[in-house]
């Protein structure tokens, strides 16, 4: 385990179950509830609900490039955009100021891939 490895644990888990899973099971009145959006179908959620399992799906395999020892430039530049731009979006609409616990997951996780990308070699050091 690396730290850049430890990284894509904590984003994958740490979306998997409070975003993800979510969004693909829960009905649209919970739904609505937990985000505090109301679309008129379910079918929105269940499609961000897809296009969040295929990012997981991205960090996996960088999980599995990084045990291999390759460093998975392909899967930063993916998990930058997507986590710096989410940040974005949520301090630019002031949706940051009802949800600080998630507009600060993905300005850290952000933070932390910008950095393993600076550091590489740190990023990709054993940990134990």
């Amino acid at each position: 385990m690396t730290p850049l490895s430890l990284l894509l644990v904590i984003k994958i888990v740490g979306t998997f179950f409070p975003v993800a899973a979510p969004l693909l099971i829960l009905p649209k009145a919970r739904s609505d509830q937990m985000s505090g959006f109301s679309p008129s179908d379910i079918s929105l959620y269940r499609l961000y609900g897809m296009a969040v399992l295929a990012l997981l799906v991205g960090y996996l395999g960088g999980y599995f490039q990084i045990e291999a020892g390759v460093f998975p430039i392909g899967v930063l530049a993916m998990g930058f955009v997507s986590n710096a731009g989410a940040f974005a979006v949520m301090v630019i609409t002031g949706r940051a100021q009802k949800t600080p616990f998630s507009a600060a997951f993905f300005g850290l996780i952000a933070a932390g891939l910008a950095a393993a990308f600076l550091f590489q070699d740190f990023a990709m050091t054993p940990l134990w």
